[in-house]
């Protein structure tokens, strides 16, 4: 009977990590993972794009400047719970 009880505190503890771990990841990776993705697929769109994601946040590209032949432009990413605003530098 011990064994069992040793099996199941085994069982609840591998849970409960588990459990953690996701919540770590939806909290502090998933946010940071979804602005690069959206800031990515803006920066191969190319200047002027303007992404309104499915979940309310939205990625706005600038116009590009020409500088020695290489147009650059940037793209802001606006989450839509008044998180974190992200911004990358886009190049040809």
């Amino acid at each position: 009977m011990k064994d069992a009880t040793g099996e199941l505190s085994v069982t609840v503890i591998a849970i409960v990590a588990i459990a953690a771990i996701a919540a770590i990841f939806t909290t502090f990776l998933l946010p940071t993972l979804s602005a690069q993705i959206a800031l990515n697929q803006a920066c191969s769109a190319g200047p002027g794009t303007t992404i309104n994601n499915d979940n309310g946040s939205k990625v706005e590209c600038g116009k590009s400047t020409a500088a020695v032949g290489k147009r650059t432009w940037t793209c802001t990413y606006t989450p839509a719970k008044g998180g974190k605003t992200n911004t990358k530098e886009c190049k040809d």
